[in-house]
């Protein structure tokens, strides 16, 4: 899997580590170009991981075929719901699905809240785009929009 996985955590410890301004440089350039800033550069990282296409991606997120390709150009910045449906159709991890919410500033899947902790379930479990519609339909919930 790529760098991007290096933990927050851990990267943090690295920076507040530093006491130097030569160590503050190392550190930058460690990360310079190593983490992806926008939404579709990080999504691009994880379908490349997983040796997906866009293409694949959104027969899995059931994303309009135009709508996915500009997101996956920049041209186009989707909503939280939308990014849902691309977590799930690229199959990321729960930490993936919140990074993606977190890059694109949509605010990140909250477990005190119904409906998130729904979708939390269906990342965490791999569901598929249908089946957590459904499920939220189940719990009178708003479905993926």
């Amino acid at each position: 899997m790529s760098d991007y996985t290096d933990k927050t955590d851990n990267l943090m410890q690295k920076l507040v580590s530093c006491d130097t301004d030569r160590e503050l440089t190392d550190y930058v350039d460690f990360i310079d170009g190593k983490y992806p800033l926008t939404l579709h550069e990080y999504i691009k990282t994880i379908i490349d991981d997983r040796n997906m296409t866009v293409a694949d991606l959104q027969r899995a997120s059931k994303l309009d075929r135009n709508y996915i390709y500009q997101i996956m150009d920049g041209s186009r910045q989707p909503g939280r719901d939308k990014i849902i449906a691309i977590a799930l159709g690229a199959g990321m991890t729960l930490e993936e699905c919140q990074r993606a919410l977190e890059i694109s500033r949509e605010g990140i899947l909250y477990p005190k809240s119904r409906r998130d902790s729904i979708i939390i379930y269906a990342v965490k479990n791999n569901l598929s785009v249908m089946d957590l519609n459904k499920l939220l339909e189940e719990y009178k919930e708003l479905t993926l929009q």
